[in-house]
């Protein structure tokens, strides 16, 4: 009985047009082909493609039913070992991911509390900043109301001291004026008084023989007569 690609276990018909594109078409083809060749058919590892020749081999020997159980146990094997290396290969990619993503969002995290910091520092100078300035110009503002303070208390103890000038300058023209009125006064009464007592001749009967009235008359003469000089 002739043997088909498709008597070989691990080998359906999908798995033979792949095999007859690359110009393996019958049984004996596959037991001859290296695994090299065939892991270079698309479906096929080097696992999967030793077990398939090796299954190959057994079929054309004569022991069809134990070499295809056996070649489908190999098969199997492989599978599952092909399986698990890329499971445990897709496990590690899968970790090396997380732990990538894990150390992204570290470096995140980290960057994310140092621009926070920052932020912190930099809102922290600018308050110092801002008192600064604020204390220094309140203490500009008291310099310039104590200066002008200063000033003003000047100008009202200059203002005051004119006043107290302007004040004893009008009280001595006052009194200079009232001594005038009164010299003036006093000598308009000495007019008037020397108008109404003109000077006499005495008669001799007159003459009285006290001193007093005498010597009186004579001063009030004198005091005339250096006036009219």
């Amino acid at each position: 009985m002739k043997r088909v690609i498709t008597d070989i276990a691990g080998i359906g018909p999908s798995t033979a047009k792949h095999l007859s594109k690359h110009g393996i078409k019958t049984v004996e083809g596959v037991a001859g082909a290296t695994v090299v060749k065939l892991a270079q058919v698309p479906g096929f590892g080097k696992i999967r493609a030793a077990g398939v020749i090796a299954a190959a081999k057994r079929l054309l020997s004569g022991s069809r039913v134990g070499s295809t159980l056996s070649a489908r146990t190999k098969v199997n094997r492989g599978l599952q070992i092909h399986r698990q290396a890329a499971s445990k290969k897709s496990k590690a990619k899968s970790d090396d991911k997380q732990r990538k993503e894990k150390l992204r969002k570290e470096k995140l995290r980290k960057e994310k509390l140092r621009k926070e910091k920052q932020r912190k520092e930099k809102l922290r100078k600018e308050k110092q900043r801002k008192a600064k300035l604020r204390k220094e110009k309140q203490r500009k503002e008291k310099l310039r109301k104590e200066k002008q303070r200063k000033a003003k208390q000047r100008k009202e103890k200059l203002r005051k001291e004119k006043q107290r000038k302007e004040k004893m300058r009008k009280e001595k023209q006052r009194k200079e004026k009232q001594r005038k009125e009164k010299l003036r006064k006093e000598k308009l009464k000495k007019k008037k008084v020397s108008k109404k007592k003109p000077t006499k001749k005495r008669s001799p009967k007159k003459k009285s023989s006290k001193k007093g009235p005498a010597k009186k008359v004579s001063a009030k003469k004198k005091s005339r007569q250096g006036r009219k000089k």
